[in-house]
């Protein structure tokens, strides 16, 4: 059978930063919080998430994505069925 990708099957967001070593600040009313951003680096928390629906954005270096799987993709440098594979998200049939 064809392997597939389940959304459903993908971690919180709060766990794919754990998976990365990332410690999110409080979140805000909002429900963003402020961790280090993984891609480029940084010391200081410039990567704004949001902890229910994963979209982020880092005020640094500009990068954005739509869920946690892209930030875990892009931080690892992986493609998008070894960070679903990874995550758990990506099923064979």
């Amino acid at each position: 059978m064809k392997p597939r990708f389940n959304r459903d099957a993908l971690p919180p967001p709060a766990d794919v930063l754990a998976l990365l070593h990332l410690h999110p600040t409080k979140p805000n009313g909002s429900g963003y919080a402020q961790v280090r951003c993984p891609i480029h680096g940084e010391n200081h928390p410039s990567l704004s998430i949001h902890l229910e629906r994963g979209n982020w954005r880092c005020f640094a270096c500009g990068e954005a994505g739509s869920d946690a799987l892209e930030l875990y993709r892009r931080a690892r440098d992986l493609s998008f069925m070894e960070a679903a594979r990874q995550l758990g998200a990506w099923e064979a049939r």
